[in-house]
Formats: structure tokens, sequence, C-alpha cells
């Protein structure tokens, strides 16, 4: 890959970008976060961020996406990450909307916004019938996410041994009105 990140979705006003190298001490700051991470079973180390970063950019070597870099189109300063993973949830092979911001972006709809993208992309670029979003319980935050995205809850699950609500939503129930536009470069 270039210098140059390829932008993946651009939104009224973020950018959704493929994650490099260059996104280490956002995304390690963002990861270590004890109030970011707290619906997961812990933060994350220096070491850890970079085997995230190197796992995330294998995805989409193998599946053509996963967690994009989102950030301010005016800007460029770095938000969080959102983007389609490929997740197995009870023996099926699943598409998941999944997003994680760090804390100064909360409240601002950025969430929301780059997760209706990412769930536009996967309906007319991927071709799903339907996405999901997995979501621990006690998230509400991300639930309020996944609900302004048009999910519901489908069911729950175990998802590496926790619980987890598992929302969705079917392609066919967006119909063709854009809820957030997007473009793709």
């Amino acid at each position: 890959m270039g210098s140059r990140l390829r932008q993946v979705l651009r939104t009224k006003r973020l950018v959704l970008r493929e994650t490099d190298g260059s996104d280490f001490e956002e995304m390690f700051g963002m990861l270590s976060d004890p109030a970011v991470m707290a619906h997961y079973p812990r933060t994350r180390t220096a070491d850890e961020t970079r085997q995230w970063i190197a796992w995330v950019q294998a995805r989409y070597e193998e599946f053509g996406y996963c967690f994009w870099t989102v950030t301010l189109a005016s800007s460029r300063e770095f938000l969080g990450q959102c983007g389609l993973l490929v997740q197995d949830v009870d023996q099926q092979r699943e598409l998941e909307v999944a997003y994680l911001f760090k804390r100064a972006a909360w409240h601002h709809g950025y969430a929301t916004e780059a997760a209706r993208a990412c769930r536009d992309y996967a309906f007319e670029v991927v071709q799903a019938p339907y996405v999901i979003s997995l979501i621990r319980p006690a998230n509400l935050p991300s639930r309020a996410v996944a609900e302004r995205n048009g999910m519901t809850v489908w069911k729950t699950t175990k998802f590496r041994d926790l619980e987890a609500l598992v929302y969705r939503v079917d392609r066919a129930s967006i119909g063709r009105e854009k809820t957030a536009p997007t473009t793709r470069e």
C-alpha cells in the first residue's frame, strides 16, 4: 500500500478509510481507555494494538473489508473505527456492522452516521441480504446506535464466552431510501 490510505466511504461529516500503522497512537489511546473498553473483556496493550491493526489489514486482503478508520472530513481528526466484520455466530458466518469510538467522539452522532454508511455499503456493494451487530446487553449507547441503524434484536447468544444481543436489519426492510449519503472511491 502506498503512502495514501484508500478512502472507502464518505458521509456528510466523515471519511472512512483503510487503517494502517499511522493510526497506532490514536488507536492505542482508544483501545487502552477503560471507559471505551468497558463492554469488552479488557483494554489493549501497545503490542495488542499493533496486532489489532495487522489483523484488520489482513482482513482487507481476505475479505476486502473490515474495520475502517473514521475521521472527520473537515479536519481528518481520528474519531474511531467502524466497518464490516465477518463473524462466526452460532456456527453461522455473519456480517457484522461494528463500531468503536474514542470518548471525545461520543454524543455527536458519528457512530450512527458511520454505521449507516457501513450498512449501506454491505447492502449495495457486498450484496448482503442482512447485517448484524453484536452488543453486550448493558451497552446501552451501542444498542441505541444499532436501533438508529434500523436494527432490532434478533436473538441472544454467547459470543466469545460473553452474553450478546444479536441486532439485525434486512436489506429489504431498508428499501431504496438512503439514510446516510455515501460515496465510494
